[in-house]
């Protein structure tokens, strides 16, 4: 489903990249996370996965195109996590589910 190979990305007046040649591939269905040392770049390949950032150097496959061919409907398929959830604290678990299951089209039964 997604595929990286020799990623690079350096931010803008940089001197040094921040990631360095990373490559792996998720499949479908399969729950990906990053582990690893703060600085290590974890957060700033999310950022470039989600489209947040660009000028990255390296492949990135995304169901068999490019992830630069992907206009807005890219965000109606995926989910991502960072170290600190996005979610309110004074709702229930089950309350932020739904209201987060607002933000899309293509829903499933949380409640099943």
């Amino acid at each position: 489903m997604l595929t990286v190979k020799n990623l690079y990305y350096r931010y803008p007046g940089s001197k040094n990249d921040v990631i360095r040649g990373i490559d792996f591939t998720i499949e479908e269905g399969e729950i990906f996370g990053f582990l690893g040392p703060s600085g290590a770049g974890k957060s700033t390949t999310q950022r470039i996965l989600i489209k947040l950032l660009r000028n990255y150097r390296g492949e990135i496959i995304y169901r068999g195109k490019p992830l630069d061919s992907y206009g807005d409907e890219f965000y109606q398929d995926i989910g991502v996590c960072f170290e600190m959830p996005i979610s309110f604290s004074k709702l229930t678990a089950m309350e932020n589910l739904q209201f987060f299951q607002k933000l899309y089209k293509n829903t499933v039964d949380v409640e099943g």
